[in-house]
């Protein structure tokens, strides 16, 4: 992608988001995913190589399949998304070569999950969390992110299964570990990787002001220090 499009798709993306958390809790709901300050975020990490029990026929009970996001199927109608800032950033979270997975129902996305893996052995994987982060995933491990559920979906149970399918996959590849992330506040989330057993790493203490973001190791004495500072995100 060439950087004016990448501008102005995150952009619209933005745009799209800000829509959306207006119409599921105004204002303060827009404030909360856009501007923040020192906002508690706890990093996390999964070995692959235990077998937990296979979702697969949760998933299959409630009418639900585990499909890998492409863009064919995207072109072709085969998958669709509701949400106006989730396609958009499928189609962009595409072409930087990551890699998409979607929980659907006859065709239409209920949820999606993405992650990055090295493109070959011995390299680094690049995305802007990472810094913030504070972790160095190698050959072998992955980074998840931005998994969304539709809001009419929730409380469905649906993300411990729809997270473990990815894990079933990565494994069945050779992948061996996934990092991931969640905000401290978000209850669900910090719920969801609890009970899935993700152990916990040095929390990070987050602002964000639109694309920019600031992030700092906290310590358990409650002391930080800064590691990244105006770090672009999209």
């Amino acid at each position: 992608m060439n950087k004016l499009s990448l501008v102005f798709e995150n952009l619209l993306v933005a745009w799209y988001q800000t829509r959306e958390a207006f119409v599921e809790g105004g204002v303060k709901n827009v404030l909360r995913q856009r501007f923040f300050w020192k906002r508690k975020a706890t990093p996390v990490e999964m070995e692959l190589r235990v077998v937990a029990p296979s979702p697969a026929r949760f998933l299959r009970d409630y009418n639900y399949a585990f499909v890998e996001i492409r863009e064919e199927y995207l072109r072709d109608g085969m998958l669709y998304f509701l949400p106006g800032s989730r396609s958009i950033k499928a189609s962009r979270n595409l072409k930087k070569g990551w890699r998409g997975f979607a929980l659907t129902m006859h065709g239409q996305v209920v949820g999606d999950v993405w992650c990055v893996t090295p493109p070959m052995e011995d390299t680094l994987i690049q995305h802007a969390d990472l810094e913030m982060l504070g972790i160095t995933p190698r050959a072998g491990e992955a980074y998840a992110f931005d998994m969304y559920i539709l809001p009419e979906h929730r409380g469905e149970n649906l993300a411990a299964p729809f997270h473990r399918s990815l894990h079933d996959l990565l494994r069945s590849e050779g992948c061996n570990k996934i990092y991931g992330f969640y905000w401290d506040d978000n209850l669900p989330a910090l719920w969801m990787h609890r009970i899935m057993k993700f152990k916990e790493l040095p929390k990070r203490q987050v602002s964000r002001f639109l694309f920019f973001m600031k992030a700092e190791d906290v310590s358990d004495i409650g002391h930080s220090r800064k590691t990244s500072q105006g770090q672009p995100v999209g």
